[in-house]
């Protein structure tokens, strides 16, 4: 099945060159082409999008910001003349960034990572009469898919498109895969403390400062995310008086 793409850029140039790449790729099917990203949420709301190829300086409302707001978000691609927002776009878990002029080859490489990313998906059963919650996910990586139980899980790195999963008999699990995504399928005990990491509350040993440690590994507590993170482990009674 083609993947279902949305174009949004203000500059009628790049939704024409992305439009032809979008064209050549066999596993792409074009549904509309926007100049803002204001005209883009009747798309996102009315049709399917698998892939977002989304601009982030445009008038009204800027890339990054329509992402925060759009449910259901897409794989997304940024596409910018502009290098400086690269950290922040990873914050966002986009899949790549590209920057212009585009040129075909690079283009290419972005939609290979999407095509491995909806290959890699975590499989989670969903929850119906017949089915009980599961106690595990199984994650897709080295060719292979790989069970794991949710409390073996010490701390998740985001590295881009990528995450490392440690668990806590030393095992390293790389999948392609979204930090967004996979902070969706967790239980409660875990807490995304950073945008690069998420933490088992149950195999945490200290918290000091804004390093958190998990065994033999060690965490960085962002300053955004530090007092509702405290609050929850005095509500979970880890602190004590």
């Amino acid at each position: 099945m083609k993947m279902k793409c949305l174009i949004v850029d203000d500059e009628n140039i790049a939704r024409k060159i992305l439009s032809d790449y979008v064209s050549k790729v066999p596993e792409l099917e074009l549904v509309a082409t926007c100049g803002s990203a204001l005209q883009a949420l009747n798309h996102i709301k009315q049709d399917q999008v698998d892939v977002l190829f989304l601009d982030i300086q445009m008038p009204d409302l800027t890339g990054l910001d329509f992402l925060k707001i759009i449910p259901n978000r897409p794989a997304t691609i940024l596409t910018t003349a502009y290098s400086e927002y690269a950290v922040q776009s990873y914050e966002l878990d986009v899949v790549d960034y590209l920057l212009k002029p585009i040129d075909f080859d690079r283009f290419y490489k972005a939609i290979t990572k999407v095509i491995a990313l909806n290959d890699t998906k975590v499989d989670y059963p969903v929850n119906t009469s017949s089915l009980q919650p599961t106690d595990k996910l199984f994650i897709k990586a080295d060719n292979k898919i790989i069970r794991v139980a949710f409390d073996e899980i010490v701390v998740i790195n985001g590295d881009g498109p990528y995450v490392q999963i440690i668990t806590a008999d030393g095992r390293k699990i790389m999948s392609l895969q979204s930090m967004h995504k996979l902070e969706e399928l967790l239980p409660t005990n875990f807490y995304r403390i950073h945008r690069s990491h998420i933490v088992n509350i149950d195999h945490i040993d200290s918290i000091d400062g804004n390093m958190i440690r998990l065994k033999d590994h060690v965490a960085t507590l962002s300053k955004n995310k530090r007092d509702e993170f405290l609050k929850l482990i005095d509500q979970l009674n880890l602190l004590g008086d």
